[in-house]
This record gives C-alpha cells, structure tokens and sequence, in this order.
C-alpha cells in the first residue's frame, strides 16, 4: 500500500516488490529511490496531483501549495468567472482530489436534473414502414422509384440525446471506473448512470470537445457540462485487465493556476483574450532579435491594436533560495526588452512558508531602464481572499505609458 504522496515532497514507504516498483517507474513524474535500510524514497516531481493507477499499484497524489477545495475553485473559475461561491464547491474535508472533484461534479448534476433531463429537438433521417414528418421525395424515387415501404422520411425528434448530457453520460461511466470510497457519491453514480442510459455513450476525444451553445435553456447545465469535461480531459480508463490495466485522474497545477490567474486578471481589468492573450491565443509575433528567429510566448501580455502595453508571466512551481527565481528574472528581462517595456511582472504561486524564499518587490535592473516587479498570490487564503489578491495585481497589467509609473508589490 502507497501511502498519499504530496506534490514534490519526498515520502518514505515500507518494502516495495519488483512489480510495485516497475508500476510507480512507469507513473510520469515518480522519483522512486532506493535506502540503505531496505525501504524506499518516492517523489512526485512534476506538477500532476490526483489518483494514478498502474497494474495493481495506486498512488494518490496531494497538492502542496493549496486545498483540494482551492484547485475546484480556480478550475470552475477559469471555466466560467460567474462561478464566485464556496457554497458551489461542496464536500467533506476528508475527501481527497479525486473524491472532492467527483462529488462536486455528481451533486451538481444531481442539482441540475432534479426536474428531468435536458430535452432538444434533433432531425432525424430514416426508413420506416409508415410516414412520419416529411417524406424525402427525392431519395424515394431515386431509390425505390415509388412510394413503398419501406419510406424515406424525415422527422424532428424531441430527445435527450444531445451534446449537454452526452458529455456528462461520459463522465459519469469515467467516474464509475474509479476507486471512491464516499458511499453517497457511488450510489448517486448508480442513479446517474440509470437517468442517463437513454443518451448515447459517446467516448470522446480528449483533446477535443464540443462546446454546446449556452441559452437560458440550458444555461443550469453550464457548471456540470464544465466539470464533465474536465474528467474527461484529465482521466484516462484502461479496457486491459490484469496486470496491464491502469486508470488515472491527474490534474496538472501549472494549467489551472495559469488559466485561473489570466481569467481572473481578464475579468478585473474588463479585458477580451484579443486585449490580453495568452501565450497560445498571441495574433502578434514577439521576437527578441534583429533576425525575428528568438520567438517569445509570454503567459500574459495586454495589447493596444498591435502594441504591447504591459507584459509578465505566471509560474506554478517548485520555490527554493538557490538558482529557481534567476532564469525566471532572465525571462521577463526578455520579454521587456523585446516590448520596448520599462516594467514586466511575474507572479508567484505562493504555499505555506514560501513567501520568504521569493524576491517578492521591484527589481530595478543594472544598466537598464527595466523594473521587474515579483508578485505572490498567496493559495493559503480562501477563494475570496485569492481573488482580492488578484484584484491588486491586476493594476501591474494596466498600460505603460509613463516610465515613471510604479507597481509596488504587497510587502
């Protein structure tokens, strides 16, 4: 038995056999180190937290910089910045990653279908014995060469097989391959899959999903559609039994701290993804040389037409005094430099105990005229609490029209 492993931190467990130590090597992101004493030392080492399963050995692994509650918030949040409330991130402190993520996803669709499910109407094409709806003329008579059975017809079908509930029909038979132990929310999964079996089980592309077009129809099913693709997305199910079967949900921290801090710096300063792109969404090329062969991809950068304006970058990582904080300064020294900027921010994720081993505060670079501004953004706090600190730092991100100009990063 693995006990929970914590992002990064080093965990020492009992004897492992040969096949347990070939499972946890084959886990991306585990540091497995053999003692002198006969026990061994294992590491998470990227930024993955969840549950992993491979052949017949389970890890679970921890945040270290913040509650499992925090990681729900900033991951609805990012997905829709009307999600604001504690009291939609509900379930019991015990509950690790993987439990909390899938009793919040269960009871909200509970909530959301407490009066049936979501019903559409949907065209359908067939060949039946009698006539219903329209009768397709033209492929009757091309095929059949006359009005026998069986007919070509036409017919609007009022069903609950649509995007909205094949995407939580989906993650419901995900969330029912994994191990949960809260009794509540394995037995909510039972009736879910049950209210459900009419919709067709689609296994979809994790690395494309269908985005349903949101109205006041279908808008109570926004927060559940979100968190069904976020199990899809980050879970993946073995159909191998035996010593080969795997299962996994692994959330990486880096993306969610990132596209909650851009979401929310957006939704404070009023800004489109056109104003404030991210790495991935720049329409303008930034290039650090003379040639235009150094590209760079700033996370945050505000633009006004085709002029940068403001610049920085947002990290989730390990913090250590020594040599972590330099090449991230070497960074943003490039990003002001090829903006023609005089100030560039990053902001930190900040656990427990890591402020002091950040330079948070204005570094005025030698020989230039560049200021990097560090921030902090403290994950210990409640989710109010992380969004007013947002909330000052989003002021970093306004345009920079007057070299002078300071950001003073709280002390």
């Amino acid at each position: 038995m693995i006990p929970p492993l914590l992002e990064w931190k080093k965990t020492t467990v009992g004897e492992l056999t040969s096949a347990q130590i070939a499972d946890l090597l084959s886990i991306d992101g585990i540091r497995v180190e053999a003692r002198p004493d006969g026990q061994y030392d294992v590491t998470p080492t990227g930024n993955l937290v969840g549950y992993v399963r491979r052949g017949e050995t389970s890890v679970v692994i921890h945040p270290s910089k913040c509650s499992a509650e925090l990681v729900i918030f900033m991951m609805g949040y990012a997905d829709n910045h009307n999600f604001l409330g504690s009291d939609q991130v509900d379930f019991e402190d015990s509950e690790d990653l993987l439990e909390a993520f899938i009793s919040v996803f269960v009871r909200r669709t509970m909530s959301a279908i407490n009066r049936g499910l979501y019903r559409t109407y949907r065209s359908i094409d067939d060949e039946l014995s009698v006539v219903r709806g329209r009768v397709r003329l033209s492929d009757q008579i091309t095929r059949k060469f006359r009005l026998v059975p069986p007919i070509s017809v036409s017919y609007d079908e009022y069903t609950v097989d649509n995007t909205e509930n094949r995407l939580i029909r989906a993650a419901v038979e995900i969330a029912s391959c994994m191990p949960l132990r809260n009794e509540r929310t394995v037995k909510d999964l039972q009736y879910l899959r049950a209210m459900f079996s009419e919709v067709e089980h689609v296994e979809f592309d994790r690395r494309w999903l269908p985005e349903p077009v949101w109205t006041r129809l279908n808008e109570h099913l926004s927060y559940p559609v979100h968190l069904a693709k976020r199990v899809i997305q980050n879970s993946s199910i073995s159909l191998e039994r035996g010593d080969h079967s795997s299962d996994e949900f692994l959330i990486n921290m880096a993306n969610v701290f990132e596209d909650f801090v851009a979401t929310a710096i957006r939704e404070e300063l009023k800004l489109t993804d056109i104003d404030m792109p991210r790495a991935n969404e720049l329409r303008s090329n930034l290039y650090l040389d003379t040639e235009r062969k150094i590209r760079l991809k700033p996370d945050l950068s505000r633009w006004e037409g085709t002029q940068c304006v403001a610049v920085g970058d947002v990290k989730y990582k390990r913090t250590t005094a020594d040599g972590v904080l330099h090449p991230d300064i070497y960074q943003l020294l490039a990003y002001a430099t090829a903006t023609k900027l005089p100030r560039a921010s990053i902001i930190y994720a900040c656990g427990k105990g890591e402020r002091d081993e950040l330079m948070v505060g204005n570094h005025r670079l030698r020989e230039t005229d560049i200021t990097i501004d560090v921030f902090v953004l403290d994950l210990t706090k409640p989710s109010n609490e992380v969004l007013e600190q947002v909330s000052e730092i989003a002021r970093a991100f306004e345009p920079q029209r007057d070299k002078s100009k300071a950001i003073v990063p709280s002390p």
